[in-house]
Order: C-alpha cells, then structure tokens, then sequence
C-alpha cells in the first residue's frame, strides 16, 4: 500500500481508537445486565483491541521499506476491517435505544 493510503488509513484508525476509548470509558456494565447490555460493552472492549492492533501494524508497516516489508496490508485490513465492524454495531445501538 502507498504511503500516503497508509497514512489516511492510520488517521482513521486513530479516530475510530479514540470513539472506542471514550466508549469503553462510559460503560459501566455488571454481569447482572441484561444480554444486550453485556454484547454491546464485549463489542466496543474487541473493537478497541482490534483498532489498535491495526493502527500499531499500520503504523510500523508505515516506516519499513516497501520492498521487503513483512507486514502485508492483510494483516492492517482484518483487525481494522473487525475494528469498523464492531463500530456499525455500536452505531445500531444507538438506533436500539
């Protein structure tokens, strides 16, 4: 992937790591919650986690050698692909409430 791609791609994984923190940060969940409550809370907690594993590939993938770089755009694509999916799913929530 071209550099510049890459770095859009990172600003918008740094955006969507910050709407993932703040989220996680306003939950206060117990096991005692109702089965939507606890879905929603593991939904933001997996896509805080998957966000920030592709923006820490993407970042370092950012400043290796485009030739012989071990990291393929795959490996950024999934966890931020999963980190997208998990936000649609938080927006629903919102739409649930």
């Amino acid at each position: 992937m071209p550099s510049a791609e890459m770095v859009s791609l990172i600003s918008f994984l740094a955006v969507l790591l910050i709407f993932f923190s703040i989220d996680v940060r306003a939950r206060e969940s117990a096991e005692t919650d109702p089965w939507h409550v606890q879905l929603f809370g593991w939904t933001s907690r997996v896509g805080g986690v998957s966000t920030a594993l592709a923006l820490t590939l993407g970042w370092v993938d950012l400043f290796l050698p485009d030739e012989s770089s071990p990291i393929h755009v795959a490996f950024v694509a999934f966890p931020g692909s999963l980190g997208v999916l998990c936000a649609i799913v938080l927006g629903l929530e919102m739409l649930w409430r």
